[in-house]
């Protein structure tokens, strides 16, 4: 989804007008009337952009961009039918990057979604410095993993193993792909119980408070990372 807008829009009418315009420049589109809908489709995927109706039926759009920016930093903006300044920056204040008042014209609203991408895609460009998953934060410059910003005693060969469930999340990394990142860093033979050893040290090491590492086993298949992933941006190249 990372490709696709989400439209939080109760009004059909307006909901399905934005969809159409989208979709005729060639944007894909997701769409939810309600607060418990869109907090659904928020947990289990990342957009590329937010268009949130500020006054839904069992919400409101400001409650839900807390909630994005909670997971990450891609645009907000705002419908409203209100022109007030307090909900503005009401709105702002909450992690919104934009403001439309309806009735809107429909060249405007895509003028401004076309520049809060053109802005997102920009940084999108600058060097990643790492890649956070919950309390875990991968230092992709120095190669060392933190763990509730402390750093974590792995070797250059689970680090490795590590960064490529990460890097691959919500994928599946085969087992036959993180046996030749132990075989690449051995100098003597690798079997395939060296695996499930690589990997019960990992999980030994990231483990907080008996809280378990989001880290899945695929029988005879391989291993997938569970959790959200968000790649933390630095300066530009």
């Amino acid at each position: 989804m990372r490709d696709t807008i989400l439209i939080v829009e109760d009004d059909e009418m307006i909901c399905q007008g934005i969809v159409d315009a989208l979709q005729l420049r060639n944007w894909k589109t997701d769409v939810a009337a309600t607060c418990e809908e869109a907090e659904k489709k928020i947990k289990e995927y990342t957009y590329m952009l937010y268009i949130l109706d500020m006054k839904l039926p069992d919400g409101n759009g400001i409650s839900l961009c807390r909630k994005i920016r909670t997971a990450t930093e891609n645009p907000v903006l705002f419908l409203s039918a209100y022109d007030n300044e307090s909900y503005i920056v009401e709105g702002l204040e909450a992690g919104g990057d934009d403001y439309v008042v309806k009735p809107f014209r429909t060249l405007e609203l895509l003028a401004r979604i076309k520049s809060l991408l053109k802005h997102s895609n920009q940084t999108q460009q600058m060097r990643p410095e790492g890649i956070r998953s919950g309390h875990i934060f991968l230092d992709l410059n120095s190669h060392t993993v933190y763990v509730n910003d402390r750093a974590a005693d792995l070797t250059l060969t689970e680090y490795r193993i590590l960064y490529s469930l990460i890097n691959n999340a919500p994928g599946l990394v085969t087992r036959g792909k993180l046996l030749d990142l132990i075989w690449e860093n051995n100098d003597h033979d690798v079997d395939d119980n060296a695996l499930s050893v690589y990997m019960n040290r990992i999980r030994s090491k990231l483990t907080v408070d008996s809280e378990p590492v989001p880290i899945e086993t695929r029988r005879g298949l391989g291993y997938r990372w569970t959790d959200r992933t968000e790649v933390v941006y630095g300066s530009f190249f």
